[in-house]
């Protein structure tokens, strides 16, 4: 009788107090080196599939199941969670909450230490997990000196270390730039070779066109379908989109806004940033490794602009000092409506949207996230039931925002800028984490807002989402604007070889 890397028979999960299951009645079988491809929609399930593989359910998380969920033919309920973890290697959206040193060497021998491994076989482990992975340059590096995307490299290196058979990777591209990607990609190739298996959950499709085997379609808590690589990468986009589902090719993709060269720079700008330069050194240093120097752009009311560039080029910190967040060791002028303004009077008048949801919700319910601070005269609810209903959030809104999804979180911090009265909106990677549907969602809103003669900049690695938004493009590199353009249709081009830059 063969077994199975990971089998499900009959599995139905319902979290404690929800009335509803997560998932019902999962019945799948994976072989022993297959690498699935697990894609729905926000909600649909995934995540809690997910959780049954690791072992957070049932050891984890609290409620109730039914059905059995076996690891290389042995029963999940039957071991204990650190059992499963040297079978079972995770890699989450956000590497970092998963890290609990302070140096990448450190991290990745982590796993090892607490089996108690003797100490020729740890450091065995540690430098050869840096070596397969192709990461010797990061040793010894402080953990809080990593790009994104190397910091998702010294997680996979850490579960590498610890030679479980099966990889997990939930939504793993969310906060990446496209070369990091292709990496990324590159290091589940070799882990493919070595005939691990591995569980992808994940929105952004077109890196993982040429290496899963099966894709696996979760619905409503249910696998509603399954497909082979060829049957996946021959459905239509209308097919798609029907699904929920991102491109598997990107080159097919239009902008949503075609663009005429006469449409540019027909009116005064609101927003011009003048000379901006930024150090994490004194005055008396700034001249060496700057974050942003000699930065200098311009911005029309009804323009949507995207920034792009790599992991670390100053997107963010450019979105923070334009926003009056960063008030120190940063020179230059900013002006709104013809007049400067000082750091405390672009507070208010800039709003940002962090990556991190977390850092942006106070709230005790996903309604007064929306009318906070706000007066009862001031609150238009009508407009507030409008936005959380087109943004999938109106069934949550006397939901916790901590008890919502990663998606749903980042939804309700896109809800409260479309609320805001700001006439300036900086969006930090709005769609990450976000499924087709969401993203399209966003995408209007943010369409709307212009129509309100709003200026929005958007910082995102997100092709798709810069095509379905975009008016014009900002590139950065090395802490200066490399190059500004409109998105047009012959442009399009342009911007994804930008993106690619270093990829494939």
């Amino acid at each position: 009788m063969e077994t199975y890397a990971v089998e499900f028979q009959n599995v139905t999960y319902k979290y404690s107090g929800n009335a509803k299951s997560a998932i019902h009645n999962i019945n799948l079988r994976v072989k022993k080196g297959e690498c699935i491809l697990f894609v729905g929609a926000s909600g649909s399930g995934k995540t809690s599939i997910s959780r049954c593989i690791n072992g957070l359910i049932p050891h984890f998380h609290e409620g109730e199941l039914q059905g059995e969920i076996s690891i290389m033919g042995k029963n999940t309920s039957e071991l204990t969670i650190g059992d499963i973890g040297r079978t079972v290697g995770s890699v989450f959206q956000e590497p970092k909450s998963q890290f609990f040193m302070t140096d990448t060497t450190s991290e990745v021998a982590f796993g090892c230490t607490n089996r108690a491994l003797p100490r020729e076989e740890i450091w065995k482990r540690t430098n050869n997990s840096f070596k397969q992975m192709n990461i010797e340059m990061l040793k010894d590096k402080s953990i809080f000196k990593l790009s994104s995307g190397e910091m998702q490299k010294v997680a996979v290196a850490s579960c590498y270390a610890m030679e479980p058979e099966v990889y997990i990777f939930d939504e793993p591209s969310a906060n990446l730039d496209i070369p990091s990607i292709y990496e990324l990609a590159q290091i589940m190739k070799k882990l493919k070779e070595q005939k691990k298996t591995i569980c992808v959950f994940e929105h952004r499709l077109f890196y993982l066109a040429k290496l899963f085997d099966r894709m696996v379609y979760i619905k409503n808590g249910k696998i509603e379908q399954q497909f082979s690589n060829e049957e996946a990468n021959s459905l239509s986009d209308k097919m798609l989109a029907q699904m929920g589902l991102r491109n598997f090719n990107l080159r097919k993709l239009e902008p949503s806004v075609p663009l005429t060269e006469a449409q540019q720079h027909c009116n005064a700008p609101y927003l011009e940033v003048e000379h901006i330069a930024f150090t994490h050194l004194s005055k008396k240093e700034r001249m060496r490794n700057p974050v942003l120097q000699d930065v200098s752009f311009a911005a029309q009311q009804g323009e949507v602009i995207g920034i792009v560039g790599e992991n670390g080029a100053g997107k963010t910190t450019l979105a923070r000092i334009c926003c009056g967040l960063i008030r120190t060791k940063m020179y230059g002028t900013i002006k709104i409506n013809g007049y400067c303004a000082l750091p405390r009077k672009r507070i208010g008048n800039l709003y940002f949207v962090m990556q991190d949801s977390d850092y942006q919700l106070f709230s005790d319910s996903v309604w007064n996230e929306l009318t906070i601070g706000k007066k009862r005269k001031q609150i238009d609810t009508e407009k507030n039931i409008s936005i959380l209903a087109e943004l999938g959030l109106l069934a949550y809104k006397d939901m916790h925002p901590a008890a919502l999804s990663r998606g749903q979180k980042q939804r309700l911090t896109i809800a409260g800028a479309l609320v805001n009265d700001s006439k300036i909106i900086f969006f930090d990677e709005p769609t990450s984490g976000l499924d087709r549907y969401s993203m399209t969602c966003v995408a209007k809103q943010i369409q709307d807002l212009v129509k309100q003669e709003r200026i929005v900049i958007v910082i995102t690695h997100d092709y798709e989402f810069l095509l379905s938004v975009c008016t014009r493009i900002l590139h950065l590199k090395n802490g200066t604007i490399q190059d500004d353009f409109m998105l047009t249709v012959k442009n399009k081009e342009k911007l994804l070889n930008i993106l690619w830059e270093g990829g494939q």
